[in-house]
């Protein structure tokens, strides 16, 4: 989510990295957008047969001509390393982040967030932080979501539809798509 207002009433999204166990094998998303700062859906993994709720609320948006950042809550079932265990949990969470200004050289758009998840079974707090690095119809996201890095490479199709490629934790690889109206 970014710190400014969505456009999109209905996002859906699907991700498959088959060399994760069946909780993270296979993960589908549905998220209807209520007001531009409230998010409420379903997270659905099939191999498992579960459905979770999951919503993001933006509590303060960016001011996209200034530095106030935004600052994103929210909550979603998702997986996570315990050691070599993989954990699927219940996890909330709380990031402030900004998008800055066209970079000149190479026209990037860099938008960092930092924040705090709790994450249920493992029963603490964790940190967040990321970067996405956004170019035209592409981008890059670095993220470390508590207890494991992921890379992202998206690539915009049409302003409704993307395709991504994922490296999970930095050892599994994955496809990822979004489509949104």
């Amino acid at each position: 989510m970014s710190g400014t207002a969505e456009k999109s009433k209905f996002v859906f999204s699907a991700r498959w990295i088959p060399e994760k166990g069946d909780a993270g094998k296979a993960f589908l998303s549905a998220k209807y957008w209520v007001t531009n700062d409230l998010g409420i859906g379903f997270d659905y993994r099939p191999l498992t047969d579960s459905i979770s709720a999951t919503a993001t609320y933006r509590l303060i948006s960016e001011d996209p001509c200034g530095w106030r950042p935004a600052v994103i809550l929210g909550t979603s079932q998702d997986d996570f390393s315990d050691g070599d265990d993989e954990v699927e949990s219940r996890a909330y969470f709380v990031t402030l982040s900004k998008a800055f200004p066209e970079h000149k050289f190479m026209g990037i758009t860099p938008a960092p967030y930092v924040g705090a998840v709790w994450i249920d079974k493992l029963n603490e707090v964790r940190p967040l932080a990321g970067l996405s690095l956004s170019h035209k119809e592409a981008s890059l996201m670095i993220q470390y979501s508590g207890t494991d890095t992921h890379l992202t490479l998206s690539r915009r199709l049409n302003d409704h539809l993307s395709v991504s490629a994922i490296y999970w934790g930095m050892k599994y690889p994955g496809l990822g798509m979004r489509f949104k109206f």
